[in-house]
């Protein structure tokens, strides 16, 4: 190995392996770390390249020796070949540093002449503080985050240093180096470096309109979906909108955030990507002791750090068991429950989710809860925030059976399903559904979430096929599937690999969602503006074999549901009327909303439909949804009122189960309601169980 180095001043002095070691241990230091043996690593790699380049002079040659700069330069190549790029980064810094103190103790010549001019000093404004200007701190950044060679960091940072200083600013900020930085690399034609280290960031002049902007008003006669809620803070929408730009830039790839910005598909809550949209908490895991009257509001705490996880919001399921002591015939009781709801509901109001129940079973105590429940809630005030109750079907329909006579009891029930305050759903015996894109199989009982959801644009795969071309519109729904499970794939991903994915501390099954948007439309286009059910039907079906499938290959468990499509209907409506195929529109009299922007239909709503029975067209259509909910209601109020939403729903429910019998056999072979069905066909979605053992995937299946 060499025997000497030369200095900056043209010093010649012994070679010394164990300075080298002492600087990057020094480096090592400073990020916080304590390896002496990797120090002398560095410093043996070093010598070993010295060695290769200096080795033994040949006869009668001046022997040729290293330079200080040369060995430093050998130093950060060693440490970032070997995965060191933090400790590479704290050793520039620390080459600066010694630098800069030569520059400053340089001796100069008292002539005026000879003297270089001095450049103005400008200060870099970071987040704490203020730095003196320091190309270093920019060579650094730029290999350790752009993975830039030495060579081409210093060509970029110099001319970046050369623009801030023929500017003669005084003070500049890290965010403004940045883009000054991002100019060089793009006019270098570094692109990839570009990506690497591009910042995410508001301009002023939209982070000033997002703190003028105004929310919308809430309707307290009516429930509010999670969207509109997790954005009413201000300081939700500057980070919501930051994090929207990084999950474009990084969480998708190029093709799926293309497809979301054409409006093809929507990816629900990019502004919040870390957090699953919704999850499903049984009573049992968060109540605390025995049963008694206090048992439900010291669960309030429990709901609050659970909201605190998720984007929309959390359901409280089997809360029979829980709300029983608040549940007796006296006054006091009554007054205890409407006292944990108005509580439940002020919780939301805080934490800014929704906190909605879930009764399950079919004993007396959560028939009792189910009635006290419609009771209280409709006794309450309005409010957006009051919680949603899903009920099963079967057992809405007992509970009004039981109370025929009692008037009171069918016109709360009337109430709650006019304010969208309660949800029917049903399931097919080995699954059921228990909130919005939470789908629960028989025997599950840990924590629930939905992780994300896509919106599938209906009215333009109608639009591509055209009328009377059902083969080709499954054909485009193919491909629009196969973009929604890419893009909860990769939504998944990152879940993971940033520890999102789970709510708070209890572990559960999570699973994501597909939702449809405009499918009242869609029919239209199809069949030339003539509303078929029936096609309805097949799309449906055919949606969910096909997400099954899909999502069984990317090891993911997706539901068809009619939930989260509430804001983006409005988005896809007005991209759309931007299309060409305007003259399709004119054919069945769409003209005036597509001039208005009117925004599509969301869930499986149809109705009105003509030459239809009130709902009937929603019954055919869901005879291939074995588990689901009925949300939004097809018609708020039914033929202007003169037909209840009560005779209405019951109407409903008896057609879609006599459908439901229809297509599992029929006749003799009819299941009852609620029974699992084995003879599956095409149009028929099976239970996605994925991540179950082989055992609950039986029991899914009702075998």
């Amino acid at each position: 190995m060499p025997t000497r180095v030369r200095k900056r001043d043209g010093r010649e002095v012994p070679f010394d392996p164990r300075k080298i070691e002492g600087a990057v241990a020094k480096a090592l230091a400073a990020v916080g770390e304590d390896e002496p043996s990797f120090a002398a690593e560095i410093a043996g790699v070093v010598t070993l390249t010295l060695e290769s380049r200096y080795g033994v002079p040949a006869p009668d040659t001046a022997e040729a020796l290293p330079d200080i700069e040369e060995i430093q330069d050998l130093v950060e190549k060693a440490l970032i070949e070997l995965g060191r790029a933090n400790v590479a980064k704290a050793y520039i810094l620390y080459r600066d540093r010694r630098a800069r103190a030569r520059e400053a103790l340089e001796v100069h010549e008292s002539s005026e002449v000879s003297r270089p001019p001095q450049r103005a000093r400008v200060e870099v404004e970071t987040r704490e503080r203020t730095q003196p200007w320091s190309k270093g701190r920019i060579v650094a950044a730029l290999i350790n985050e752009a993975q830039l060679t030495r060579e081409v960091a210093e060509r970029v940072s110099a001319r970046v240093e050369e623009r801030v200083f023929a500017a003669g600013w005084k003070r500049i900020s890290t965010a403004l180096v940045r883009e000054l930085v991002d100019n060089e690399l793009v006019a270098l034609g570094l692109s990839t470096a570009l990506r690497r280290q591009v910042s995410f960031g508001l301009p002023s002049y939209d982070l000033r309109n997002l703190l003028q902007s105004v929310d919308e008003p809430l309707d307290p006669a009516r429930s509010v979906h999670g969207e509109m809620l997790s954005e009413r803070r201000i300081e939700a929408k500057i980070s919501g909108e930051v994090l929207r730009r990084f999950a474009l830039h990084e969480l998708l790839t190029d093709e799926i955030a293309s497809a979301h910005l054409a409006g093809d598909v929507h990816v629900l809550e990019l502004g919040r990507p870390h957090q699953v949209l919704t999850c499903a908490v049984p009573a049992q895991l968060v109540a605390v002791g025995s049963p008694s009257a206090h048992s439900p509001f010291d669960v309030l705490d429990e709901l609050a750090e659970f909201a605190r996880d998720v984007a929309h919001g959390v359901v409280l399921e089997d809360v029979g068991s829980l709300i029983q002591p608040l549940c007796g015939s006296t006054r006091a009781s009554s007054t205890a429950l409407g006292s944990w709801l108005r509580a439940l509901a002020a919780v939301a109001n805080g934490c800014g989710r929704n906190l909605d129940l879930c009764t399950s079973g079919s004993g007396a105590r959560n028939q009792l809860a189910i009635e006290r429940l419609i009771e209280e809630l409709a006794a309450l005030p309005s409010s957006p925030l009051l919680p949603r109750l899903f009920v099963d079907h079967d057992e809405l329909r007992r509970r009004l059976e039981d109370h025929a006579g009692d008037t009171s009891f069918a016109l709360n029930v009337e109430e709650l399903l006019l304010n969208g305050r309660l949800i029917v759903v049903w399931g097919d015996g080995g699954e059921r559904c228990v909130g919005p894109g939470l789908h629960r199989f028989q025997h599950e009982r840990a924590a629930l979430a939905c992780g994300g959801a896509v919106a599938l644009n209906l009215p333009r795969v109608a639009l591509r096929a055209g009328p009377w071309r059902e083969d080709r519109a499954f054909e485009l729904l193919s491909a629009a599937c196969a973009t929604a499970v890419e893009a909860l794939a990769q939504l998944a991903h990152f879940q993971r690999r940033t520890h999102g994915a789970r709510p708070g501390d209890v572990r559960g099954r999570v699973a994501y969602a597909v939702t449809p948007v405009g499918l009242r439309e869609a029919l239209a286009i199809l069949g030339d503006g003539e509303i078929r059910p029936d096609q309805g039907a097949r799309i449906l079906g055919f949606l969910a074999e096909a997400l099954r499938r899909q999502g069984d290959a990317r090891k993911l468990s997706i539901t068809l549901t009619p939930f989260f499509g509430e804001r983006v209907r409005s988005r896809f409506a007005a991209l759309d009327a931007e299309l060409p195929q305007h003259a399709q529109r004119l054919l069945f009299g769409e003209r005036e909303r597509a001039a208005s922007g009117e925004p599509y239909g969301v869930g499986f709503r149809l109705s009105p439909v003509p030459g239809r029975a009130i709902w009937a067209a929603e019954a055919e259509l869901l005879s291939t949804v074995a588990v689901g909910a009925l949300h939004p209601l097809p018609e708020e109020r039914s033929r202007g009122g003169v037909v209840s939403l009560v005779d209405a729903w019951k109407r409903f429910d008896r057609l879609r189960v006599e459908r439901d019998e229809d297509a599992a056999g029929g006749g003799d072979n009819a299941l009852a309601p609620g029974a699992a069905r084995t003879d599956r066909n095409l149009f028929e979605p099976v239970p996605p169980t994925p991540h179950t053992s082989a055992a609950a995937r039986e029991r899914a299946r009702g075998t």
